[in-house]
């Protein structure tokens, strides 16, 4: 069984240096094999891949031998780190092999502390760049927040490419269930820094110590911080961080470098942060957050807008979600009916983009048993059904009764174009499309009903 801190492969011709490390290793919970020689180094690699790979240069007569392993190793497995172990003649070869692609290198003979530090740091990294793949093979955060017809859906692409290019640091002001970090992880994505690390760090989730550790690091460990050096930071909820932390941050992005005890810290890390825009403007008020800081994080911006200002995307978003059933959740394709597409797209959405996400699975799930193709509102979550039956009681047949005709008759069609146009969240045209009238012709008679569009319902674009 491979136990929780990882699992270690040594290679090494020499019996007591395999096995000081596999104790000490082996202490601090790692599961650890050993090899002598190619052979059985290239079938535990094969067999096994290990998280951290420590290779001797120097194995029997042929000083070469590590070199020919760590090739083979890396047409194997390109991921897995590898730390050169050195005796004091080799170490110069050791640092060209460093250059063109090893982790790191120890030189014999060990320091115990250096040796614990360089084991975590590798496995780590590799955490790290399977995280970073699996973003990468993705679809979700290429084009996710370019669906839809809305001037923000429309907009986006283009902000994030010119963002992408500036390689400033980026506030999103973000509502709660936007999937920021998926669009931190874009910018990153198009930008120069794309073959390097992008970390994402919530900050809501963390105690304070434990969170300001994991950034910076300590004088014997590497931090977040330099992991993504060259690559990208991303902090969510940051004004949920503390003074103490904001300080030491506003120091970093001053001068570069913060100083940890005796070690100072460096890294060309972009920090990408977001937070929701009332618990920021009341961080800033209650001066909990400090304001410096606030505006050397905010160089560029982007403002996402909650899903309710822009309920013309709704149908577009519910539908690449179903197209994609298979990739996202593992289940067949289906559609989904005029009638319930009306409802979601009436629904006001306060958890926006991951609840529409969520509210597809839940409806895919409940239809899983019919073999009907499309989904109908009877396979929507109950609390939809009910949250937006009010607005469609407006439209009951039961209030025109003790009006006369022509009452009754502007009333329903004021009452239908009002619920009409903020199904589509002020888009003339769309409404004017869906209800089959000409958009000069929906004016008139919007004028002539006194229906307004209201402000809310109107497209919020971002700057």
């Amino acid at each position: 069984m491979i136990l929780e801190n990882g699992n270690v492969l040594i290679v090494d011709d020499d019996a007591e240096v395999r096995k000081l490390m596999s104790d000490v290793l082996g202490d601090e919970g790692y599961e650890v094999r050993a090899a002598s020689d190619e052979q059985e180094a290239l079938m535990q690699i094969k067999k096994c891949p290990p998280d951290v790979l420590f290779l001797d240069l120097w194995i029997g007569d042929d000083e070469s031998a590590g070199v020919k392993i760590l090739e083979k190793t890396k047409k194997i497995n390109s991921d897995i780190p590898i730390v050169i172990i050195s005796g004091h003649g080799s170490i110069d070869a050791a640092v060209r092999i460093i250059r063109s692609g090893a982790f790191d290198f120890i030189e014999k003979p060990f320091v115990i502390e250096r040796l614990l530090v360089t084991c975590r740091s590798a496995i780590e990294m590799r955490r790290l760049k399977q995280e970073n793949n699996l973003l990468r093979n993705n679809r979700l955060c290429s084009d996710i927040f370019s669906i839809g017809t809305s001037i923000f859906a429309n907009s986006i692409a283009s902000q994030l490419e010119k963002i992408a290019s500036s390689n400033s640091r980026v506030f999103l002001e973000s509502p709660l269930g936007m999937e920021a970090d998926v669009m931190a992880y874009s910018i990153h994505k198009k930008s120069n820094r794309r073959d390097k690390f992008f970390v994402s760090m919530n900050c809501f989730c963390y105690d304070s110590d434990e969170f300001f550790q994991d950034f910076f690091g300590s004088e014997d460990s590497y931090g977040n911080l330099e992991k993504a050096d060259g690559g990208t930071i991303f902090l969510d909820e940051i004004d949920k961080i503390s003074p103490d932390f904001q300080r030491k941050l506003l120091s970093f992005l001053l001068e570069g470098k913060v100083r940890l005890g005796t070690r100072s810290i460096y890294s060309d890390a972009r920090v990408i942060c977001s937070a929701t825009a009332e618990n920021m403007k009341n961080a800033l008020e209650r001066k909990e957050f400090s304001t410096e800081l606030f505006y050397r994080l905010k160089i560029s911006e982007i403002i996402i807008p909650e899903i309710r200002r822009r309920r013309e995307d709704v149908a577009a978003l519910v539908n690449y979600y179903l197209a994609r059933s298979d990739q996202f959740f593992g289940m067949p394709t289906k559609k989904i009916t005029e009638n319930a597409l009306a409802i979601l797209q009436s629904y006001d959405w306060p958890g926006n983009m991951l609840q529409i996400k969520n509210v597809v699975e839940n409806s895919l799930i409940s239809a899983s048993d019919s073999t009907d193709i499309y989904i109908s509102e009877i396979f929507l979550p109950s609390e939809l059904i009910s949250s937006t039956s009010d607005k469609f009681d407006s439209l009951n047949i039961a209030k025109f009764i003790t009006m006369p005709l022509k009452e009754a008759k502007d009333k329903f069609e004021s009452d239908y174009l009002s619920a009409q146009v903020e199904r589509f969240s002020g888009n003339i045209s769309q409404t004017a499309n869906f209800i089959g009238m000409e958009r000069s012709a929906l004016h008139r008679k919007m004028k002539a009903l006194n229906v307004h569009v209201r402000k809310n319902c109107s497209a919020k674009g971002s700057r």
